[in-house]
């Protein structure tokens, strides 16, 4: 068997095409690539703790204080049968900001909830720090006097999706 030095263009092309019939369907959506690997993030957290920080800005809104907000949030995890340790590798912050009211009408708010794990640099193994690795968030507006129950639903429905994905990614027995 004589070994050509380069390959044929038929084996090039053949390899061309098998190159072409291999790629991964991610390829050609990296957004949804980059949300399985935040999914993915979440297997094997055995359990999280819940931080909630919430702008003090005094303003003419209705608010929803810390404590209940982090009730709330450890309640609604609970109840989906995820643990809650007081020291764990992995937290899920949970971050309100409400702005001045609009002429004592209208109040706006930002909710954010993202779990973060402690995570090892790979350019330098030894350093730890904190890493996001699954955000949502959302923004919303209310009446001065149903700002409350309009933050409760917006934070609902971002734990819930939270809640969702890391049951996904770790199933119960």
């Amino acid at each position: 068997m004589r070994v050509l030095p380069y390959p044929s263009a038929f084996r090039l092309a053949l390899g061309l095409l098998a190159l072409l019939l291999t790629t991964p369907a991610w390829a050609a959506d990296p957004v949804a690539e980059y949300e399985a690997i935040k999914r993915a993030s979440l297997k094997g957290i055995e359990s999280l703790n819940v931080v909630v920080v919430a702008a003090k800005a005094e303003s003419g809104c209705d608010r929803v204080s810390d404590e209940e907000i982090e009730t709330e949030v450890e309640a609604r995890l609970e109840r989906a049968g995820i643990p809650l340790a007081p020291d764990p590798v992995a937290y899920l912050f949970v971050s309100l900001v409400s702005v001045e009211p609009l002429k004592d009408l209208l109040c706006g708010f930002v909710v954010s909830v993202e779990l973060q794990h402690v995570v090892r640099l790979v350019r330098d193994m030894r350093i730890m720090t904190f890493g996001m690795t699954w955000h949502r968030g959302g923004l919303g507006f209310a009446s001065t006097s149903r700002t409350p129950d309009d933050v409760r639903r917006l934070l609902a429905t971002l734990v819930d999706e939270f809640i969702t994905v890391y049951l996904e990614q770790n199933p119960k027995p």
